[in-house]
């Protein structure tokens, strides 16, 4: 005699009834599982993206200006006098040549700027008066082996000081170079909170190579925003007939120009930046998150060169305080935007709770993502012995998430249960090994009837 066939209709399927018995029965078959000691606040911290890797970035930066700043020329010469020529070859009426240590100034005397010593010593009253013998420091901008003097300052110290033999491959190497260490700090912080060693070295080396050889592309746009910018600052001193002009004496309209230009030439650079380091063995949303996060933080960082130039510089010190805290500005901007777009991007991400790695989170990008003890994995969970180099996957299933057990010797728990593939829910704990993870998901939008 044959059994009739089990009939479940439509309206038993999606009973409210039935959802609730299969929760009971699940709930009865689950032990309890102990709450996982908690992450202390200081291990909470340090595994923080969006504090070690504007970290890192801010350290790659200063990196970047205590190399190249002591190359780049400063248009300043200091010491005596040692010829003052009235009537220069090719000046013009009022126009003065000086020759300071081994350096030729050129002065119009009736629109330099005279200003007080740095030890108090008061201004000279006429550029006429410069004399042989006088000590004087002098900024302006270099132009041919020649100082085109903006402003005289008298000075104690005789030694000749100043070399005006410009030498530009410092500004050409700012862009790639600022580049390629962000990536690369960036890189290896990541690294260092997964202790993935032989991923970190393969991915900072090659993101890093990558990020410079952007960002040397990026040199066409950013260029040409930067002359945009220049052209505008050219017109307006052929306008007022400066002999010398900076950042200090154009317009609030000019210097607003030139500012958000140069924002937007370093939000290029950022976005070379956040391509680079992801553009291999990443998925597309980590490069999308990282490319976003770069740009937007290279063009905040780069809002801050001219400000300090213009309202906290000095024309005798350089523009060197300024470099020094535009770059430390854009290693902390493209740091915190790269974690902060990636943070607010995610949909579903796996928290450590035990184990080296407490406190660190993984965000689920890829599908299926492995989990094991093998540096291959996407979630690596070393110094656990009950853990196989391949014991659990993820899969992203349309909106749901779900883990499976690769067969492993330990196997798979999932709120104290052993699974073979399950459905994962916002907060489930999952024991893998000795280690235990929590499954973290994004609150999605239930849409409005």
């Amino acid at each position: 005699m044959t059994e009739e066939p089990i009939r479940i209709d439509r309206h038993e399927l999606f009973d409210a009834a039935v959802d609730k018995a299969l929760a009971r029965e699940r709930q009865g078959r689950e032990r309890i599982v102990a709450d996982a000691p908690s992450v202390s606040p200081i291990r909470r911290m340090l595994f923080n993206s969006l504090v070690y890797l504007p970290f890192a970035a801010v350290l790659a930066a200063l990196v970047t200006w205590m190399l190249l700043e002591p190359h780049i020329t400063k248009a300043v010469v200091g010491g005596e006098i040692i010829l003052v020529n009235a009537e220069p070859f090719d000046g013009r009426p009022g126009i003065i040549a000086l020759t300071v240590g081994s350096n030729e100034v050129v002065v119009d005397t009736s629109r330099i700027k005279l200003a007080p010593g740095s030890d108090g010593e008061p201004a000279f009253a006429s550029a006429d008066g410069l004399k042989t013998g006088d000590r004087v420091e002098i900024s302006g901008i270099i132009e041919g082996n020649r100082l085109f003097a903006g402003t005289i300052r008298p000075t104690a110290d005789p030694r000749a000081r100043g070399d005006l033999h410009e030498v530009e491959w410092p500004l050409y190497l700012l862009f790639p170079l600022t580049s390629a260490l962000i990536a690369f700090g960036l890189l290896l912080a990541e690294g260092l909170t997964t202790r993935n060693w032989i991923r970190m070295i393969e991915r900072s080396l090659l993101g890093s190579f990558l990020a410079a050889l952007f960002a040397v592309l990026a040199f066409v746009p950013a260029g040409l925003i930067v002359s945009l910018s220049h052209k505008l600052f050219e017109s307006e001193m052929q306008r007022s007939n400066a002999f010398v002009m900076t950042i200090e004496d154009v317009s609030a309209f000019t210097f607003f120009v030139f500012t958000a230009c140069r924002s937007a030439a370093w939000a290029c650079i950022g976005a070379a930046t956040g391509l680079g380091m992801n553009l291999v063995r990443s998925t597309r949303t980590q490069l999308r998150n990282s490319v976003i996060g770069g740009a937007l933080g290279g063009a905040l960082g780069g809002l801050f060169f001219d400000p300090i130039d213009r309202f906290f510089g000095s024309t005798f010190s350089g523009a060197s305080a300024s470099r020094l805290v535009g770059l430390l500005a854009v290693g902390l901007s493209i740091g915190i935007f790269v974690a902060l777009v990636e943070r607010l991007a995610r949909d579903a991400w796996l928290r450590v709770r035990t184990g080296p790695l407490a406190g660190k989170s993984f965000i689920l990008y890829k599908t299926p993502t492995i989990i094991g003890n093998a540096p291959a994995s996407d979630v690596y969970l070393y110094k656990d012995a009950e853990i196989d180099p391949s014991h659990a996957s993820i899969h992203r299933v349309g909106t749901v998430y779900e883990i499976e057990d690769m067969a492993t010797r330990m196997g798979t728990s999932v709120g104290g249960t052993k699974i073979r593939r399950r459905r994962l829910a916002s907060g489930d704990q999952i024991v893998i090994g000795s280690t235990v993870l929590d499954f973290e998901e994004r609150q999605k939008r239930t849409p409005v009837a």
